[in-house]
């Protein structure tokens, strides 16, 4: 693997002293909660910056919603969402069974995936860098939704379910539930790496107006705009 210097974004850096006056949500230090117990993400800072940027437009536009995250292993871009909800008063709701994939979702286009991916993880470490205000939610999605969210509006979304049956029960219930000009993010679009993810984001939204925008992060994200 080639390796590249990351510029912190002109935004986060030179321009960081107009940006605490108008935004101010982007913590330089955070980087550390984003690299913690987690690799792979040592060599994805540009989708850390991603993040943060989507957040900024909904704190700049004033654009309100819940947020929420679907595959959250250790909690890396979990804490990013939690701040931001914490931030317009919002509650953050976070699924996952913190037991590495169910047996259930290994098959057809992910029959091959290794069974013993992403068990290296408690619940109780993903709060400890978390923290404790978010809703932490264990178990198979989308059994494990409870019913009092129902009615509730998201101006954010995360996507990491890495398979397609999660990938798409996700998108169908989060999608219509996405309030307008809300980030829905998807992980593992483009990496040829989680065929089931590809698969199921293009099914999904080749009948919706939203064209699924690109990422060149590590692991291939890509990300839409609810209209």
């Amino acid at each position: 693997m080639n390796v590249y210097t990351q510029a912190v974004p002109d935004r986060y850096s030179i321009n960081k002293g107009k940006y605490d006056k108008e935004v101010g949500f982007h913590n330089g230090m955070d980087i550390t909660k984003w690299i913690q117990g987690n690799a792979n993400n040592l060599f994805d800072i540009n989708r850390f910056f991603f993040l943060n940027l989507c957040i900024d437009y909904l704190l700049q536009e004033g654009i309100r919603g819940h947020a929420a995250e679907v595959g959250v292993y250790k909690g890396n871009s979990a804490f990013l969402l939690a701040e931001y909800a914490k931030k317009v008063d919002a509650q953050c709701y976070l699924f996952d069974t913190f037991e590495g994939f169910d047996q259930k979702d290994c098959v057809g286009v992910d029959s091959i995936v290794p069974k013993s991916s992403f068990k290296d993880v408690r619940l109780d470490d993903v709060e400890n860098l978390v923290g404790h205000n978010p809703v932490y939610i264990q178990g198979y999605f989308p059994d494990s939704i409870p019913y009092y969210m129902n009615g509730k509006k998201f101006s954010l979304v995360h996507l990491d379910c890495d398979l397609k049956k999660p990938t798409m029960a996700a998108l169908e219930y989060f999608y219509p539930r996405i309030v307008k000009g809300g980030f829905l993010v998807m992980h593992d679009h483009s990496s040829y790496c989680w065929k089931g993810v590809e698969e199921a984001v293009n099914e999904f939204f080749k009948d919706k107006p939203e064209w699924v925008i690109p990422v060149p992060d590590k692991s291939g994200s890509c990300v839409i705009r609810k209209i």
